[in-house]
This record gives structure tokens, C-alpha cells and sequence, in this order.
């Protein structure tokens, strides 16, 4: 969660895709594929459809992100 929490804060503006609740819904749902627990609805195509979609969003946030800053922001 610390990692959420830094990233959200640092770039959550810029890169929609890693605002904090997005960050949250990935967290939980991944807790739920990991952890079974009969009170939390199953996945269904529409949550793996969500993840890819939000992936790729975060994907061409970072590559566009990296294309418009200078090295030394990241370094």
C-alpha cells in the first residue's frame, strides 16, 4: 500500500490511472482472487476488462510522461 500511496500522490494528477482509487479497486481486487472469501462478489470479464483497460491508460500515461520530462525528475 505504501507504493499505492507514493505513486498516487506523485503522479495521480497527471496519470489519472493512478489515482488512489483506482490503486484500490486493483488492490482489492486482487486480494480477492488471492483470498477466497465467500462475502465479496466473484470477477467477472467486466473487472479483467476494467484492469486492461486502466493498464493500458497508465501505460500511455508514463510513455507521455517520459516523453515531456527531463530525466533528472525520475532520478
Amino acid at each position: 500500500m505504501a507504493v499505492d500511496d507514493a505513486v498516487s500522490a506523485q503522479f495521480g494528477t497527471e496519470i489519472p490511472a493512478f489515482a488512489k482509487p483506482t490503486f484500490e479497486r486493483f488492490r482489492r481486487a486482487r486480494h480477492a482472487a488471492q483470498y477466497f472469501d465467500p462475502s465479496v462478489a466473484p470477477l467477472i470479464a467486466s473487472d479483467a476488462e476494467w484492469a486492461i483497460g486502466k493498464a493500458q491508460e497508465a501505460l500511455s500515461g508514463v510513455k507521455a510522461l517520459l516523453a515531456a520530462s527531463p530525466a533528472e525528475r525520475f532520478g
